[in-house]
């Protein structure tokens, strides 16, 4: 199945993908995307659409966009400290 998804939330949830496969070896990619996505989405950290030509697509949420530009500062501003 192709899952599609916005290059913010693909570099996530592929990142949530390499933790989750050793814990889950049974399970194929799919599943593993499919949870992954489903969590994220309770979180309020990803929601779907529908894209341009009609299809269930997946982005990530203004909300998770506020947190990673928040982390983004933060590292800014911790690295500013430093000569």
């Amino acid at each position: 199945m192709k899952f599609r998804m916005d290059k913010i939330l693909r570099f996530w949830v592929e990142c949530s993908y390499a933790e989750m496969k050793f814990e889950n070896p049974d399970c194929t990619k799919d599943q593993l995307l499919v949870e992954i996505l489903r969590d994220y989405e309770r979180a309020g950290n990803a929601m779907r659409y529908l894209d341009a030509s009609g299809r269930v697509s997946w982005k990530a949420s203004p909300a998770m966009l506020q947190h990673l530009a928040d982390a983004e500062r933060e590292v800014e501003a911790d690295l500013a400290d430093y000569p």
